[in-house]
């Protein structure tokens, strides 16, 4: 399905091909189309059952096991809307093959990448901390989740998950169908591609926040291991924050600040999103967003508004609001190297 996207052909350098690749997968979280498909999905024969803290288990420790013969289902899929899955928070299996977008709050790495002629093919594997426990694709267990992203309209041809006797499951899209399509959104896509990339970009910064509004008070942090840090001046405190937080010994305002700096799992939380200038959006939340958090996403409820710094990928500015009342409002009053 080759096609004209804004975001360009894929480049042929391996490292800027990886961000091109989340970039496209978080572009799909502002696009709409309307397709019919066919989807299988396979689960490979098993002499035992496998455990990876999500769906794909349910073998206790020592519970006999006769053994899992292979497994095939297949999807015919009529009129299907990524839009519409998002606003629901599908979790039907072949849910996330059309909806990648919420496959990047579970990243931990993005490597062996490589493209074909209408597709890019790369491995991720999943975050210990941030991959959902009930996630069908990246759960917390496996070992790697091979996909191939489509170019055109950045589905997922296909996708493998990994555990350490081999290939598990795998779903296949064949019979792709376009019925109809919105005008491509490039602005809300620009900036959730921007967000996207800060999974994969080095960078240590400094800057000076300017917390205007914010419920909590206590900003201390534990700093992990982590591409992005930096350190941030709030009115007479400063402190160190990184990227890759500990989600369970970080307070969730020292989290606003560190996705602030590395937005690109709130991509995953987010349902209708709208652009407000080239750099800006408006976004609502998805449905049963527990776990993973998003310190910035933390309820549907909730209207965020975010943005983007195009060089870094910073989020200069962050809101979020419940009705006439603003929760949560940072803004980032300079940033440097």
């Amino acid at each position: 399905m080759a096609a004209s996207h804004w975001l360009g052909d894929p480049p042929a350098d391996r490292e800027r091909l990886a961000a091109w690749a989340l970039s496209r997968v978080a572009a799909t979280a502002a696009e709409d189309v309307h397709v019919d498909a066919v989807v299988d999905i396979v689960h490979a024969a098993r002499d035992a059952r496998t455990d990876l803290g999500g769906r794909f288990g349910g073998c206790e420790v020592g519970e006999p096991d006769a053994g899992q013969a292979e497994e095939r289902r297949r999807f015919r899929l009529d009129g299907i809307s990524p839009r519409r899955l998002r606003e629901e928070d599908c979790d039907e299996p072949w849910a996330a093959l059309f909806d990648p977008a919420r496959l990047v709050r579970g990243i931990a790495t993005v490597r062996n990448v490589r493209r074909g002629r209408e597709w890019v093919e790369l491995v991720l594997t999943p975050h210990a901390a941030f991959a959902a426990p009930a996630d069908a694709w990246l759960p917390p267990g496996a070992c790697d989740l091979v996909v191939r992203v489509d170019t055109a309209t950045g589905f997922l041809l296909s996708a493998t998950v990994v555990d350490e006797q081999g290939p598990l499951v795998t779903g296949r899209i064949s019979g792709l169908a376009i019925r109809d399509t919105s005008p491509s959104p490039a602005d809300a896509g620009r900036v959730l591609a921007r967000m996207a990339r800060t999974l994969v970009e080095p960078a240590r910064l400094t800057a000076d926040v300017r917390i205007e509004t914010d419920t909590h008070t206590d900003l201390s942090t534990t700093p992990v291991p982590s591409v992005r840090s930096w350190t941030v001046s709030c009115g007479t405190e400063t402190l160190t924050v990184t990227g890759d937080y500990a989600p369970d010994r970080t307070s969730p305002a020292a989290a606003r600040l560190a996705e602030l700096l590395a937005p690109a799992r709130i991509v995953s939380h987010l349902a209708h999103v709208e652009a407000t200038s080239p750099a800006s959006i408006t976004a609502t939340v998805r449905p049963l967003r527990s776990f993973p958090l998003s310190a910035w996403a933390p309820d549907e409820s909730l209207t965020c508004r975010f943005t983007v710094d195009r060089t870094t990928g910073v989020l200069l500015y962050a809101e979020a609001t419940e009705g006439d009342h603003t929760l949560f409002r940072h803004v980032v009053t300079s940033l440097g190297p």
